[in-house]
């Protein structure tokens, strides 16, 4: 419930550093993509305050590690600056992973 807690009053990973390119990867790709898996998450919503059990389809679990492998691979060689923006989402991504993965666990009959 900490997580869950934390997670309802963070606000989402700013964009600064948008056009960040490195790694072969675009970091304004990568904050696209955790917002999908953000959104995939908010499915626990229902099931804290109602109980409700409906997993999204996809696979939010591999989006939040395909997300979190990304940002380790872009975050090599980064400037200061860059690595507070990528640190921002590695730690957000990582902690949808907990959320999430806790859903699956506490849901599943």
């Amino acid at each position: 419930m900490e997580d869950y807690a934390l997670w309802r009053s963070l606000p989402f990973p700013g964009r600064r550093g948008q056009n960040l390119l490195c790694a072969g990867e675009n970091l304004a790709l990568i904050h696209g993509d955790l917002a999908l898996a953000d959104e995939h998450v908010t499915q626990v919503i229902p099931f804290v305050e109602e109980g409700v059990f409906a997993p999204s389809r996809g696979d939010v679990m591999g989006l939040l590690e395909g997300v979190m492998s990304r940002l380790d691979r872009f975050g090599e060689g980064a400037t200061t600056a860059e690595r507070e923006v990528i640190d921002a989402h590695h730690r957000y991504a990582v902690l949808l992973h907990r959320i999430y993965g806790e859903f699956l666990r506490r849901g599943a009959p």
